[in-house]
Parts: structure tokens; sequence; C-alpha cells
């Protein structure tokens, strides 16, 4: 079975569904599944460009990332070697930024374009694994000890600030959309992560789907399209 670390981390969530995991896993594109809007893959290439363009200009971080710290160098990142198999998983993923500490220890930076809610946020549980499943493969490909995690969330300018930034940001081009920059420090976990890929595991490979969890409403929409096909 093959899947990616943010994925996984969905299996930590409180409204996890064993039933719809093993669905998924086994029958692509089901009807209620929606995919990710492209546009935040976009920002969050842009972003990525940016760091990686002032690194190779300056030698360190932009200064709205300074609390990260000293950087020594920053690891190009490939998706396709980005990955490695456990327990019959293979876990994929590669994260916004790779870089390596004076002392030679690493680091793991993710970009979110979302308002900073910090603990409270109900996707943590999902970003936590996201960001560890990234450490673990890091690892597990020979970018050890990985010390430090992080999220950095982009906040977009909220009603309060629009007429503030208004004329600073609009010409005859169109307009600019500025981001704050707010960082999170991940706790680092090895052991959740290979819990969870052993608890996906053993899901996938039962040969039906499990009972699925309760109140699940994507359950209840696949029963009622089994019902309207006449299944």
């Amino acid at each position: 079975m093959r899947i990616s670390a943010k994925d996984l981390g969905w299996l930590a969530t409180v409204d996890f569904c064993p039933r719809c995991f093993w669905i998924e896993r086994h029958a692509k594109g089901l009807p209620y599944q929606m995919g990710f809007p492209g546009i935040f893959s976009s920002i969050d290439s842009y972003t990525k460009n940016i760091v990686e363009r002032h690194f190779q200009r300056s030698g360190k971080l932009p200064s709205w990332l300074g609390e990260i710290g000293e950087v020594k160098r920053i690891i190009p990142v490939r998706q396709s070697e980005f990955k490695i198999v456990k327990g019959g998983v293979t876990l994929t993923g590669a994260p916004d930024l790779l870089f390596q500490r004076h002392d030679g220890s690493f680091g793991i930076v993710d970009y979110k374009t979302a308002r900073y809610t910090g603990n409270q946020d109900s996707l943590m549980p999902v970003y936590r694994i996201q960001l560890n499943g990234y450490a673990y493969i890091a690892e597990g490909i020979g970018y050890k000890p990985v010390n430090d995690l992080y999220l950095v969330y982009f906040e977009p300018p909220y009603k309060e600030a629009y007429e503030r930034i208004t004329d600073a940001h609009t010409n005859h081009d169109g307009f600019e959309m500025p981001f704050t920059p707010r960082i999170h420090r991940i706790r680092k976990d090895a052991k959740e992560v290979e819990l969870l890929l052993k608890k996906a595991w053993q899901i996938y490979s039962g040969e039906g789907p499990p009972k699925g969890l309760n109140g699940c409403n994507d359950c209840e929409r696949l029963e009622e399209l089994v019902g309207i096909a006449g299944l």
C-alpha cells in the first residue's frame, strides 16, 4: 500500500473512519471524494521558491523566518526519492523545506496558507503527523538526525485590514496580497508514525471493509448511493 504523510495524518484525527479508509484505498475516485484546491499548492510552491532564492543570494533564511535560526544549507528535495517502505506500506511525501544546521542536524518546514490558530486548529493532528512523516522518511534515507520540525502558517489579510492595505498593494496591473508568517514548532514523534503505519496496513489488508465510525457522513452518503443504485 502507498500512502502520503498527509493522508497518514488523517488516521490520527478523532473523526477518522476505518471503513471509509479501506474503501478509499481499494476503490479510487469515489463520487464524494473532493480534490484539494490547486491554488493553495501554487502559493506554497511560490513561497518555497522565494525562500530558496533568498538563501542562495544571502546564505540565510528571510528575516521573517528568523525564529528558525541559522541554517548551513538547504537540501533540494526530489519527490521521487522521498519515500520509505515499512511493513508493507510505502510512505511518501516531500517537505517544503529540508535544511541542515551547522551542527550537522536537520530540520523540516512545511508551509500552510491559512489563519494560525495554534493547537486549536482542527487539522493540527494531520499536520503534526505529516511533518513527523517527513522526518521519518528523511532519516530513513540518510538525513539524520532530524531535530526540528516547523509549521509555517501564511495568513492572508482579513476584513479588518482591507482598508489599510488597499492603497499600498493596489496598482494599475492589479493587486498584491500580503501574507503574515506564523511559526509553530512541532514535537518529533517517530513512534506515533510507526503506530499509524501499522494501523493503516491492518485496515488496508483486511479482507473487507471494517466497521465504520458511528455517525460518519461519508458512510451515510455511500449507503444512499448504494440504495439509489439498487445494489
